[in-house]
């Protein structure tokens, strides 16, 4: 029998995760007509806890692996772009507090942890052409438009794949859920929404 590539089984298993992230509001509003400039700084004020220590978890992981993550998957700081922004937009940003994700000590919870880092990479490249359309060509959309996100995604699939046994998938996926389930607490924290979560279709923002 042929064994399900990883990366398969990570989109598998987190297809709900996925799915509640995108279409938390402070997430869809950024991809919907009527987005203002203070909605804008709000959904990136929120996206910067989570997104701030999840990366800070990655690279303490790979340090406690010995793993150069800037020879091997490439992980370039995207918190530095999103404060960038916040400033620009006249919005102080706050310190980034300790995770409480895992840091890594095997390859496979790292490769979890990195997928939806860079998956997220992915989906802001939607994102900030939508901003722009909405708010003008000259908001800072920094972080949203992150360079060349598929060449990144392309290292990430060679780790994953040079790093990882495919009996080690459930740790991968579950490592994966962790980011994910940290990402959705931090925006329900900063902005409670009735209907949510959804159970109908949308626009996928996240790989």
């Amino acid at each position: 029998m042929t064994a399900i590539p990883l990366a398969r089984q990570l989109r598998d298993g987190t297809r709900r995760a996925h799915h509640l992230l995108d279409h938390h509001p402070l997430l869809q509003q950024l991809i919907i007509p009527g987005l203002s400039r203070t909605a804008y700084a709000r959904s990136l004020l929120a996206i910067h806890r989570p997104h701030g220590r999840l990366e800070a978890c990655v690279l303490a992981g790979a340090q406690q692996l010995d793993i150069t993550l800037s020879e091997e998957i490439k992980v370039s700081s995207r918190t530095h772009r999103l404060e960038t922004d916040l400033e620009a937009l006249g919005v102080v940003p706050p310190c980034v507090l300790p995770s409480a994700l895992p840091v890594a000590v095997t390859p496979a919870v790292l490769a979890g942890q990195c997928y939806v880092l860079e998956g997220s990479r992915l989906g802001g490249q939607v994102i900030a052409r939508q901003v722009q359309r909405a708010l003008g060509a000259k908001v800072p959309v920094s972080y949203f438009d992150s360079p060349q996100p598929e060449v990144h995604w392309r290292r990430f699939l060679t780790f994953l794949d040079e790093n990882c046994r495919p009996d080690e998938a459930p740790v991968v996926v579950a490592a994966a859920q962790q980011a994910f389930d940290d990402y959705l607490s931090a925006l329900s924290e900063a902005e409670p929404s009735r209907g949510w979560p959804p159970s109908g279709d949308g626009v996928s923002l996240v790989r």
